[in-house]
């Protein structure tokens, strides 16, 4: 039991707390199926596999999807839940809100879809048949409150307690409404745990994970009036609205974090989200790089900025000050959405002594393409401001011209600099050495991002590390 642990509970914690990994929403590999399918046309969810990756990964608890595929109810409660009991594994089920529903058939909770009440008993009465089924929520709660009502939350709740008094409920939910009071005054009289997904708090990525102690107490204090308990949620593979996958640094950062809390008592434990446990190599077209595989990102994800906000990169550069003549060349890309954003926001810049020598807007000309310096100009003579120095500070920005509502997410890239007369040190950006990065309001986000042909599998083990860890300290 958490130090906000809710007294509603019994015996729902492990030891040290929770350690778990789910599938999701259009996560890649994340649960692995039998290979041909059944004689009823489906590829079933391969237990055997799932069940040793899970040892493998040092998890106790599996946060169960009921999405994918029509077949997914009954493979959870006539194979996986008893096998999971088996090694002493615990299961919480994860369903869909309205919004994730296909109405033509697709992807859906099946066999109840939004019958949330038959859900409910349906969940509880798994749970008494197998009391390592602990607990039972759904996705997305906040973007759903049409449906999940007050009233009809609480008819949720007496159904599955009716049945089972120990089973626990909970919700995901994201930063903004796990820290409202409104939201949480309507929902936490019926819960007993909030997911919560960490993506920096407001600023939406998964690049930075040294924000997840900060997130977790603001949440912490949020939810205390109401007695709930905190799940760490960290993306671990892909996530559609994350423009930069996390990598396995990130991974073992943000769960460490989650597993100290837990250890500490302050949270009830952490979940690897879309962990990829097929052992598939990296989605080639991750690698954003111009050439090899990395490249400096300056990031906005979809969120409002303030005017001024910069992210940067700089180094203090070499410079021969006898040499003929000084060139600086660069290439950079922008990728964003052509349904938004318009000329003003985003302005791209590089500086040598905080002094501007380039600039250009990222709508200038609206294309992904790798372009050197300004297309038409191609490189910069630096010559007047480098000659008869030994030094200088080159600086690589994206400045936000505009602030205010607009939500205008892009992802600019710069690689392959290439000087005469000075020296630069990673010019292609394919380690993390050479570079400062600095963000002066969070966002934008900075970063070198380098593809990793194998992140999935050095994501697991980065992961199954920290859980081991944690595990052996935990005596579990």
């Amino acid at each position: 039991m958490t130090e906000v642990g809710n007294s509603r509970l019994s015996g729902l914690i492990p030891t040290g707390g929770i350690r778990a990994s789910q599938c999701g929403g259009n996560t890649v590999g994340a649960t692995l199926r039998e290979p041909s399918p059944r004689t009823d046309g489906y590829r079933h969810v391969d237990t055997p596999a799932m069940i040793q990756k899970l040892l493998d990964l040092g998890a106790n608890t599996y946060i169960y999807g009921v999405w994918d595929s029509p077949t997914d109810w009954d493979d959870l409660r006539l194979e996986f839940a008893p096998a999971a009991a088996d090694v002493d594994i615990d299961v919480w089920v994860y369903l869909v809100p309205p919004s994730e529903t296909s109405r033509d058939g697709g992807r859906a909770s099946r066999p109840y879809v939004m019958d949330y009440v038959a859900w409910a008993r349906a969940c509880a009465e798994l749970s008494v048949a197998y009391p390592n089924v602990k607990a039972w929520g759904i996705d997305d709660f906040e973007f759903n409150q049409e449906t999940f009502t007050t009233e009809y939350v609480a008819q949720l709740r007496k159904v599955a307690q009716d049945i089972n008094p120990d089973l626990a409920f909970y919700l995901c939910t994201y930063f903004h409404a796990a820290t409202d009071p409104g939201f949480l005054a309507k929902y936490g009289p019926y819960l007993d745990l909030v997911l919560y997904p960490f993506l920096d708090g407001r600023n939406l990525n998964t690049v930075v994970a040294d924000s997840a102690g900060p997130c977790l107490d603001e949440i912490r204090a949020a939810v205390h009036p109401w007695d709930l308990d905190v799940v760490l949620l960290v993306y671990t593979g892909r996530f559609l609205d994350a423009w930069n996958e996390p990598g396995p640094d990130y991974c073992a950062s943000a769960v460490r974090t989650g597993l100290e809390y837990a250890r500490a008592g302050k949270i009830a434990g952490v979940t690897a989200y879309g962990l990829q446990l097929d052992n598939a190599p990296t989605i080639s077209s991750t690698n954003k790089a111009m050439y090899g595989n990395g490249r400096l990102s300056l990031l906005v994800p979809p969120v409002r900025t303030q005017e001024g906000a910069y992210a940067q990169a700089s180094q203090d550069v070499r410079v021969d000050p006898d040499a003929p003549r000084h060139e600086l060349s660069f290439w950079h890309n922008d990728v964003f959405s052509g349904l938004v954003g318009s000329p003003g926001k985003h302005v791209k810049q590089v500086l040598l002594d905080g002094e501007l020598i380039w600039s250009e807007d990222v709508r200038h000309h609206g294309f992904a393409l790798w372009q050197q310096c300004s297309t038409l100009h191609g490189p910069l003579d630096v010559t007047e401001r480098l000659r008869g120095r030994t030094s200088a500070t080159l600086t690589f920005r994206l400045l936000q011209g505009r602030g205010g509502d607009e939500i205008f997410p892009v992802d600019v890239g710069f690689d392959h600099i290439e000087t005469l007369g000075f020296t630069v040190d990673n010019p292609g950006f394919e380690t993390t050495d050479g570079w400062t990065l600095d963000s002066s309001h969070g966002v934008p986000v900075p970063s070198i991002d380098i593809f990793i042909p194998d992140r999935p599998q050095s994501s697991f083990a980065a992961v199954a590390a920290e859980y081991h860890a944690h595990a052996g300290a935990a005596g579990t």
